[in-house]
């Protein structure tokens, strides 16, 4: 699950108060749309045998932009650039892990909505294809490493294979919810198979309670990924003095609960 943090309350009340300032056009039909968010990811899966210890799934990052270009009304082309950072130990720090590994490229996919276009709500399914251009090949090293959580002051040795996809499958559903004429909360679940990626790595505890024992990582780079972002149709369609009345309290709501 998503929670409204700091950091995301600004970039929501950044990006609405872009939106309110954007000029109007007329009631054309929307053409394409253009869309930035941000998401959790969650490592789907840990095959490591070996070690003292089981290691729960670890966790990262997702930054993205796309755009929509709409062959009908309920069919939508999509395609963007997409950065996730995924992080190797989650469970022992206290960020995504104790080592990040980043990836970046771009998605292509379809989108098909299921809903008549006048409805607040507008779930949907689709499929992608996200490449990557980083970390491929084996990137192998070791680190001393301080553990910031589970046994918080103990010291490690890190040894790491990682070797990021080039290549990800990803099946998808979302919900776009009109927050009112050409602009929408969007809400997405996707699950992204990796191919041919996988991380690994060992933790030795040199120190500490677990002094001498190991735990192992051997995950596929098949994961999940809940994202959250903000929608905006062209051509714009005008904005009513109602409509804009209801963004800056929902503007100055965030502010407000950030405040408190």
């Amino acid at each position: 699950m998503i929670l409204f943090t700091h950091k995301m309350k600004r970039v929501l009340s950044s990006a609405m108060i872009t939106l309110c300032i954007l000029p109007t056009f007329g009631q054309e039909k929307k053409q394409w749309s253009l869309q930035a968010g941000f998401g959790g990811i969650q490592m789907l899966e840990n095959r490591y045998e070996g070690g003292d210890k089981y290691e729960s799934e670890d966790e990262g990052n997702a930054y993205y932009v796309s755009a929509d270009y709409w062959l009908s009304q309920r069919l939508a082309l999509s395609g963007g650039l997409v950065f996730e950072q995924q992080g190797l130990y989650t469970s022992k720090s206290n960020g995504i892990g104790l080592k990040k590994v980043n990836m970046l490229g771009i998605s292509a996919g379809a989108k098909y909505y299921f809903f008549p276009k006048k409805w607040i709500f507008q779930p949907h399914i689709g499929a992608s294809v996200y490449t990557n251009c980083l970390n491929l090949g084996h990137q192998i090293g070791k680190s001393t490493i301080l553990v910031e959580q589970g046994y918080p002051g103990s010291h490690g040795l890190l040894n790491y294979d990682v070797s990021c996809p080039a290549l990800s499958l990803s099946p998808n559903i979302g919900i776009d919810v009109h927050l009112f004429s050409s602009v929408s909360l969007c809400v997405d679940y996707d699950l992204r198979f990796g191919l041919w990626g996988s991380n690994k790595a060992q933790l030795y505890f040199t120190d500490g309670p677990m002094t001498g024992k190991m735990i192992g990582i051997d995950e596929r780079n098949h994961r999940r990924c809940i994202s959250l972002g903000l929608k905006i149709d062209f051509p714009v369609k005008p904005v009513s003095e109602k409509a804009q009345n209801n963004l800056m309290w929902i503007i100055y709501s965030l502010i407000s609960s950030k405040a408190s």
